[in-house]
């Protein structure tokens, strides 16, 4: 069972000892790097974190997810976008352990302090951002026309018309 609280830093290795999981939502302004790059600081963050050994390994599991608002990079206008991502950390005390991790884990050096939770969601969310978000239709007036432009220049343009009237 899940902690409904999200601390915003624990001690990783104490709560990998406690199996510890927590699971909520943070608001969108609790981030600062993120909000600066949403076009709205509404709404929520969401995240499920299970501390626990796995295949020998110190571990933590998570799923976070948010609806986000960005700028559309085609209109310049507000678009929502479903931010969604899983990730497995192997949690290591120096760079040495890294290689020895299993393919399943990315390495996260956790030493005997606490670590932030909230900036580790915070680079999931960015991490998972589309490359370059826009709406799924066409969204500007200017690109719908320009699409039915072609569609009726290329329905009437005939390239090699001309050379008929050359070859009578």
């Amino acid at each position: 069972m899940c902690s409904s609280d999200l601390p915003d830093s624990v001690d990783f290795l104490k709560q990998v000892e406690r199996n510890a999981c927590f699971e909520g939502a943070w608001t969108v302004s609790d981030f600062p790097r993120l909000a600066e790059v949403v076009c709205s600081n509404q709404g929520e963050v969401t995240a499920r974190l299970k501390f626990g050994t796995r295949a020998g390994t110190n571990c933590l599991d998570g799923h976070v997810q948010a609806e986000l608002e960005l700028r559309c990079e085609r209109c310049l206008e507000p678009v929502k976008q479903h931010i969604e991502s899983d990730f497995r950390f192997g949690l290591i005390t120096s760079e040495d352990e890294a290689d020895s991790l299993p393919k399943e884990f990315e390495p996260l050096l956790a030493q005997d302090y606490e670590l932030s939770l909230l900036e580790l969601v915070e680079d999931e969310i960015l991490l998972s951002l589309p490359i370059v978000a826009r709406h799924d239709e066409e969204c500007s007036e200017i690109l719908q026309k320009h699409k039915d432009d072609d569609r009726v220049q290329h329905d009437t343009y005939k390239p090699f018309a001309g050379l008929k009237d050359l070859m009578s």
